[in-house]
């Protein structure tokens, strides 16, 4: 990266600290430049929220090639599971500066993510994300994203997953005649339905659960004890 970028990112970072700094790189033909961004998160110094007005001001300007942020009082530059994620979905280059230090990396982002192996990150990568992306991605059926980043079963006050299965397209089918690619929909220490998981056959499920990564797992007692429904897409009915 050019010296000159470089060298407004820092400055940009330094003013910020000890709050979290973000902004991004545009290119407008042959030039490139940092435009520096609000963070409207509620906690800046732990994590940023870009400001969508600065961000629609910058694209205007010209095409956006990087999101930057800053790290501070880091140990190590290491990019978070959360900065990848955010990247994917961004899709475009982050870079990322630590501080007081002022090292710089960059991360790019990773396409398709693999249903398996998936690092656990409340709200983005969780169990009902890997559902959607498994419906999208082996049936092309997009469902609306409920992932949110609280604990929402805890107290039972709210129902995520018993309130909306219906408005997704899901008809309940019974648990004797469960085939690949229906969605299974269990109660996992909590007061209300609280997990789902995809029956890939041979008794075997895919899922997120809480804390862990994404695995293929035996469809085994424990799980089928806290079963709830299991439930197919109107699009698979005729499969």
């Amino acid at each position: 990266m050019r010296e000159k970028i470089l060298a407004a990112i820092r400055r940009h970072v330094a003013a910020e600290y000890p709050n979290e700094a973000c902004g991004v790189i545009i290119e407008t033909g042959k030039q490139q430049r940092y435009i520096p961004c609000k963070n409207i998160a509620d906690k800046p110094t732990g994590y940023f929220t870009l400001c969508p007005l600065d961000y629609a001001a910058a694209e205007a300007l010209g095409e956006v090639i990087m999101v930057v942020h800053s790290h501070p009082d880091v140990v190590q530059l290491i990019p978070s599971e959360f900065d990848r994620i955010q990247c994917d979905h961004s899709g475009v280059e982050w870079g990322i500066m630590s501080w007081p230090d002022g090292d710089f990396c960059t991360i790019s982002p990773r396409g398709e993510r693999s249903l398996v192996g998936r690092r656990w990150v409340l709200g983005y990568a969780d169990c009902w994300t890997l559902i959607m992306d498994y419906y999208r991605q082996h049936h092309g059926i997009l469902l609306k994203n409920y992932s949110v980043q609280r604990e929402w079963w805890i107290d039972g006050k709210e129902n995520i997953y018993d309130d909306n299965w219906q408005a997704e397209g899901f008809v309940e089918v019974s648990s004797d005649a469960i085939r690949p690619g229906d969605m299974v929909m269990m109660q996992i220490s909590a007061p209300v339905t609280n997990h789902a998981a995809i029956y890939l056959g041979d008794n075997t499920i895919l899922h997120h659960n809480f804390g862990n990564l994404s695995a293929r797992v035996p469809y085994g007692k424990y799980y089928r004890d806290r079963t709830v429904r299991v439930v197919r897409h109107k699009e698979l009915l005729d499969a």
